[in-house]
């Protein structure tokens, strides 16, 4: 999404210039220049700037003083007379090429200072270009934020659904994507500059980028509740306009059990550690498959889960109406695999309460990345805690101890080791969802 924003942000910057009075020859030579511009910025990113950067690899503030040079060569570049570019869109097109670089990571450690120095008096220079607030420019602002979080949804969510996009993701972008970016404000700020706009219109979107940039964090950090109750919401209106599905497929109220009667271990989430314990069961115990259930909101998997008859449902495993109505027997034992930081608008404690809440008499096993968490988990109902630190350590003991206690040979004790690979490469999930789903 990111990547085509900056794409479209080219394009706009490079016709900004003949906006006042524009012609095919004045648009022609714009995108050549711009053509010209771009291909020797990666030419000389590729061939030149390595041996430079390779040669004063050996100092830090060197390489940096260099990749700054090398932005600077490109925006003077860029406003010679015979090429006519703006140097934002110049900076741009050197920004792109430095992120080709190999030490592109450690330059961004190293001149976010420097960058945010610059934001700052960018945002300064605005400011003083700016007249006083009126209600009347403040009310213009409100209006643009009101148009543009709805608009949001059909230039963000409604492109990543018709490229097949997960709806939950799709949702999830979009509302991360919900502020106004600061490339409105060099647009804006441009078009005042060569006269296509006057000092209001800056001030209503200054307006609106300061309103948006109050709300939009507190949207991001609940976007995952936002997008639950949105779901929900929709899956409501479906129900009441009479739908044939009532349901939200990939998240929300979203539901589709495999097989009714429900299994005897119940797995909530399907990831890395559930993707691995399904390849446990498949290569040694393939008959224990049957009694194991699982829920998740990713309809892939779902997908792949139920062709290859494992019972499962698509649905939020937040929600305890949906885990209630999964099957139709409570599970013996309700498991948790995904860590906390891979969870989303969610903890390890929550799901422990909720399968406690909903059912009583299941065994509880969740998962913990310490033993302080373990603990809290325990205290929250938890049968048991896995902790993979822990579990790593005394399989490493396991193969240590075998090796101190027989005093192998080094002849046997790579035959020890290749054991142990070959029990590790055991991959029967791969028979169901190929390789390098998760892993």
């Amino acid at each position: 999404i990111l990547i085509c924003q900056n794409l479209w942000l080219i394009v706009i910057l490079a016709l900004q210039v003949n906006l006042s009075s524009p012609t095919f020859a004045s648009v022609f030579h714009t995108f050549g220049a711009l053509i010209a511009i771009v291909a020797f910025a990666l030419f000389y990113a590729k061939f030149v700037m390595p041996a430079a950067l390779f040669c004063a690899s050996t100092s830090v503030e060197l390489m940096l003083v260099l990749s700054l040079a090398w932005c600077f060569f490109i925006c003077v570049t860029a406003i010679l007379p015979f090429v006519a570019l703006p140097m934002e869109l110049a900076a741009l097109v050197a920004g792109i090429a430095l992120a080709t670089f190999p030490y592109s990571s450690e330059f961004n450690s190293k001149i976010k200072y420097i960058r945010d120095f610059f934001f700052t008096l960018f945002f300064a220079g605005i400011g003083m270009m700016l007249p006083w607030p009126t209600w009347g420019s403040l009310g213009a602002g409100i209006a643009m934020c009101v148009v543009l979080l709805p608009v949001r949804w059909i230039g963000v969510f409604a492109p990543l659904m018709v490229l097949g996009c997960d709806q939950r993701y799709a949702s999830l972008a979009t509302i991360n994507l919900s502020q106004l970016g600061e490339a409105a404000l060099v647009i804006t700020s441009l078009g005042v500059a060569h006269g296509h706009v006057d000092v209001g219109t800056l001030q209503v979107v200054m307006m609106a980028f300061a309103f948006l940039s109050i709300i939009t964090p507190s949207m991001i950090k609940n976007s995952f509740y936002l997008y639950k109750t949105g779901a929900k919401l929709v899956a409501k209106w479906r129900e009441g306009a009479g739908g044939e599905d009532a349901t939200l497929q990939d998240g929300g109220q979203a539901s589709r059990n495999v097989d009714g009667e429900g299994g005897d271990i119940m797995l909530l989430g399907f990831h890395k550690v559930a993707y691995m314990l399904v390849s446990e069961f498949l290569a040694k115990t393939p008959e224990l498959l049957k009694t194991i259930h699982v829920i998740d909101y990713n309809k892939k998997v779902i997908d792949k889960l139920a062709a290859a008859g494992i019972r499962c449902t698509a649905g939020d495993i937040t929600d305890p109406d949906q885990l209630e109505s999964s099957q139709k027997s409570p599970p013996r034992i309700v498991i948790s695999t995904i860590p906390d930081a891979m969870l989303q608008g969610t903890t390890n404690e929550q799901l422990v309460r909720i399968a406690r809440a909903v059912f009583p008499s299941a065994r509880v096993i969740a998962t913990a990345a310490d033993p302080h968490q373990a603990k809290v988990l325990y205290k929250a109902g938890a049968d048991y805690v896995v902790r993979m630190a822990k579990l790593s350590a005394e399989r490493l003991h396991d193969l240590l101890s075998e090796h101190g206690q027989s005093r192998i040979e080094r002849s046997k004790l790579k035959e020890l080791f290749e054991q142990y690979r070959t029990r590790d490469s055991l991959n029967g999930s791969s028979k169901i969802f190929g390789s390098g789903l998760f892993l």
